[in-house]
């Protein structure tokens, strides 16, 4: 009886060890499937140049916290470059410039998926590290326009697999009701 019973928990021992390294190893697959950092510009609509350069950004480092901050009423507008806040997510990060990126995490998410549901590495499979920006604009109807490589990686079919990610997936969902810009500005960076 006890011997049976020593089998019976090894085999269940054994059977539990081996479903959670098959899962571990269809995660790893959807993560590096979806592109992984990208950064997120509001645009305030079609305004005049005026030859002032914009402040040149840089890719912040992931925080495992949301940023949040306090309004303090009656103080004057501050006119200080615009906050940068980020958001987090398995495998990626954003960045949102001038708006308040709380609210827009399952927005962001959203469009994440439906890119890379569309997005056919060619070097799937192989330990090659590259890296590609695909820069373009969401309307408020949701419609995908002015896609264009923003850095490119050197490797045309890279560059090409991922700008043809971004132009089959055509349209997202509209832009939040919260969201009051016209346009958002994306840079989505694809790495593997």
């Amino acid at each position: 009886m006890k011997r049976e019973l020593l089998i019976s928990f090894a085999g269940h021992i054994g059977i539990l060890i081996f479903i959670g390294i098959a899962s571990g190893f269809r995660q790893q697959r959807r993560d590096s499937l979806r592109p992984s950092i990208i950064t997120v510009q509001i645009l305030r609509g079609h305004e005049p140049a005026t030859g002032k350069s914009e402040p040149a950004t840089q890719l912040l480092q992931t925080s495992p916290k949301p940023v949040t901050s306090k309004k303090t009423p009656g103080k004057p507008k501050n006119t200080s470059p615009p906050k940068t806040e980020v958001i987090r997510g398995a495998g990626l990060g954003a960045r949102i410039e001038g708006a308040s990126a709380l609210g827009y995490n399952f927005y962001l998410q959203q469009m994440l998926e439906r890119i890379a549901s569309n997005w056919q590495d060619p070097y799937s499979g192989n330990a090659r590290n590259i890296k590609t920006t695909v820069a373009f604009v969401i309307e408020r109807s949701g419609l995908i326009s002015d896609i264009k490589i923003e850095n490119g990686s050197g490797d045309p079919l890279f560059d090409e697999s991922c700008l043809r990610a971004v132009i089959i997936t055509k349209k997202l969902p509209p832009l939040p009701d919260e969201f009051t810009a016209p346009r958002l500005k994306i840079h989505l960076e694809f790495e593997r």
